[in-house]
């Protein structure tokens, strides 16, 4: 086990513990103010920026909707209540497939709105409940979330189609809130659906419960919200049990702003809401969800509404009990129908139906990949990127904001005499014509880049020599399989003459590759996946602190004695030259960028799917600013090679396609089998 830094943290703990940090102090903060909130003015003060920024995470199309229109697919009558399947758009193309339980008597109705968990709605925890509310005089609309299970699963996995979200601005959560919402708009069509009071109730369990806080926060029309076994706390889910959570609990910059479950269900105070839990649930404790409960409580009480927030515990696990929605009828009548008694259910009384049964067969045509691939092409149409000194100041600008750089990630030339103290050589070994140094620079207090000096102690009488100073070009090298890796085997790291050569692991390679948890037996769980999510909603993506790594690195290669300023290449291969790219804007004039094995461009994540790229890849909000061919158009450096770039699938594009998209001045050599790509590499460094 490598021990990298003061504080005793492993290398492979490393990323794990920088972004739990991040998120912790951020967390905090608000905490804090919320706590000391002791009046309803002071409360609305936080709560204004709190639904600014919520609402913020959402793209614009959420609040300009078009009339709804339906059509029915199919009835059944089932005795003590009947079903309508229905199909109408929440977004041009996209259709939702509600089922519709209604009571046996004539309306009108109370609405509720069911979200469904990340499961479908055929499942038995969402029938007993749809039906239970029915038989209780109220018409509750089912509907498949995206993915998973269910009838609209076809590229709307939220792991994957949704993450791509991030690069386009449309965050996946979007289309399992606009879905609910839309539920209530259908409902508002309806003749025997009683509005009276203003609006409906929502009530999902697990993902759907998720879906119900957010959807009761965006849509004053939810006048009653019962979320079911999905609140937790940040900490105990994300930060102690690395639990990998959907997309949709992280938006980005949500946590940057501090905001956690408890802030989630506190902002819908004064709102009448009755959280739900199970004992026995082994995703969300419910000691956790009796602490955020009384948390929240304490909103609550400053609009003298204490009694509008309520917690039920059954004796259950995950999953939506008939004990649970048999409390939120009682809840729900307090609401739409004072005075009448809730008819409670035991699980004899209820029906499972046939699957079949309530299917609506919709059309799966727009889903998450075509609904963010056409947003790239609007975005790539829209951008306008400037030229010249304009144009890097722009990038640069821009490179700060979606990386969520800050000052302190951009060392000063002052910081020069500092790097003795910040560089740690941890071994030194002559290895044949190569002497090795083993360094770990230290970035931050609880952060350290491992890296790898090397340089040849016989001449190889090819390239570049030192000059009449004796100082050498220098090369920083960026591998996605880790800093050994191209030097292994005499590999092509080898082969670059009198150059001195520095590869450094950044953040989530090599040696800083992140340790495995216990939830990730789990097929949907990943400590990488997790680890992104966190680092997008902390406003500080894992590309930024990679970028961050190798601007340290850089600086400090530059600084070193026996390095000539004038002759510096900056170098990467797979992820690492993307993080190259990135880097090579912040790092000012420099001879020569070669990039190898590299991402084609963002937009190519959108266009293709699946992807075969780390999750980590992403930058959040990216293509509303710029593409990676923009950054190869202005990188401040005279000589600029791409090698074998690649496509989503990590497949090589052709020549004719790079050429069209990068600018002329880039040398770029495509499809390249391995050993003529190394060979590629090693010219382009070594070419005078």
């Amino acid at each position: 086990m490598n021990i990298l830094n003061e504080t005793g943290c492993a290398a492979d703990m490393q990323l794990r513990e920088e972004i739990a940090e991040r998120c912790r102090q951020q967390l905090k903060k608000l905490a804090n103010a919320r706590s000391r909130a002791v009046s309803q003015e002071e409360w609305d003060s936080l709560r204004r920026p709190l639904m600014d920024t919520i609402r913020a995470a959402f793209p614009s199309f959420m609040y300009d909707r078009e009339p709804i229109a339906s059509r029915v697919v199919s009835r059944h009558h089932f005795g003590d209540y009947r079903v309508e399947n229905v199909i109408f758009e929440s977004y041009p193309g996209w259709e939702v497939n509600g089922t519709v339980y209604l009571p046996a008597q004539p309306g009108p109705y109370p609405g509720v709105v069911c979200p469904t968990g990340h499961s479908c709605k055929t499942g038995e925890s969402y029938q007993i409940s749809a039906q239970i509310f029915a038989r209780n005089g109220y018409a509750a609309i089912s509907f498949d979330p995206p993915g998973v299970a269910g009838e609209i699963g076809h590229l709307n996995n939220h792991f994957t189609n949704g993450l791509i979200g991030y690069l386009t601005g449309i965050w996946s959560n979007t289309h399992f809130v606009l879905d609910a919402i839309r539920c209530i708009d259908y409902l508002e069509t309806r003749d025997d659906i009683d509005f009276s009071s203003g609006g409906v109730a929502m009530t999902g369990v697990s993902g759907g419960g998720a879906t119900t806080i957010y959807a009761s926060l965006l849509d004053e029309r939810v006048r009653f919200l019962a979320p079911v076994c999905c609140l937790n706390e940040h900490e105990s889910l994300h930060l102690t049990d690395w639990y990998t959570s959907c997309p949709e609990q992280l938006g980005t910059g949500l946590i940057a702003h501090g905001i956690d479950f408890t802030d989630l269900i506190a902002l819908q105070a004064p709102k009448p809401c009755l959280i739900v839990g199970g004992r026995e649930d082994d995703l969300f404790d419910y000691r956790n969800t009796q602490r955020l409960y009384h948390d929240a409580a304490d909103i609550y009480r400053l609009y003298g509404r204490e009694s509008e927030l309520g917690l039920f515990l059954d004796d259950c696990g995950h999953a939506y009990s008939v004990n649970m929605a048999n409390v939120v009828v009682s809840w729900m009548n307090r609401v739409f129908k004072p005075e009448t008694p809730t008819l409670a259910l035991s699980r004899e009384d209820l029906t499972v139906q046939e699957p079949g049964l309530l299917h609506c067969h919709p059309s799966n045509e727009v889903n998450m990949y075509t609904i963010n691939r056409d947003e790239g092409r609007r975005l790539l149409g829209s951008r306008a990127v400037p030229q010249g000194e304009a144009g890097q100041a722009y990038l640069r600008e821009r490179l700060r904001l979606t990386l969520g750089l800050e000052e302190s990630d951009f060392p000063r030339e002052t910081d020069a005499a500092d790097w003795s103290l910040r560089a740690r050589v941890q071994e030194q070994k002559p290895a044949g014509a190569y002497q090795f140094r083993a360094v770990s620079l230290r970035t931050t207090s609880v952060s350290e880049v491992p890296g790898l000096f090397m340089r040849r102690i016989r001449p190889s009488g090819v390239g570049p020599k030192a000059d009449a100073s004796g100082r050498l070009p220098a090369v920083l090298m960026i591998d996605e399989g880790g800093k050994w890796d191209g030097f292994r085997s005499f590999g092509p790291l080898t082969a670059l003459g009198e150059s001195l050569v520095y590869s450094i692991d950044v953040s989530g390679f090599g040696e800083l590759a992140p340790r495995p948890v216990w939830h990730d037996v789990a097929p949907w769980c990943d400590i990488e996946r997790t680890l992104t999510y966190l680092s997008v909603a902390a406003d500080r993506s894992i590309m930024g602190l990679r970028v961050r790594d190798a601007l340290h690195a850089w600086h400090y290669m530059r600084s070193l004695p026996e390095v000539d300023p004038n002759r510096l290449v900056l170098a990467g291969k797979g992820l690492g030259a993307t993080v190259a790219l990135l880097a090579s804007m912040l790092i000012g004039p420099f001879h020569k960028l070669v990039l190898w094995d590299s991402l084609l461009n963002y937009q190519a994540l959108t266009e293709e799917f699946p992807f075969a790229w780390k999750q980590s890849v992403v930058v959040p909000d990216i293509l509303r600013h710029f593409d990676l061919q923009d950054l190869l158009r202005n990188a401040p450096c005279v000589d600029k090679t791409v090698i074998n770039p690649l496509n989503a699938a990590r497949e090589f594009v052709d020549l004719a396609h790079a050429s069209a998209l990068y600018p002329e001045d880039v040398r770029i050599c495509s499809g390249l089998e391995e050993s003529k790509a190394r060979d590629a590499f090693v010219q382009a460094i070594l070419a005078e």
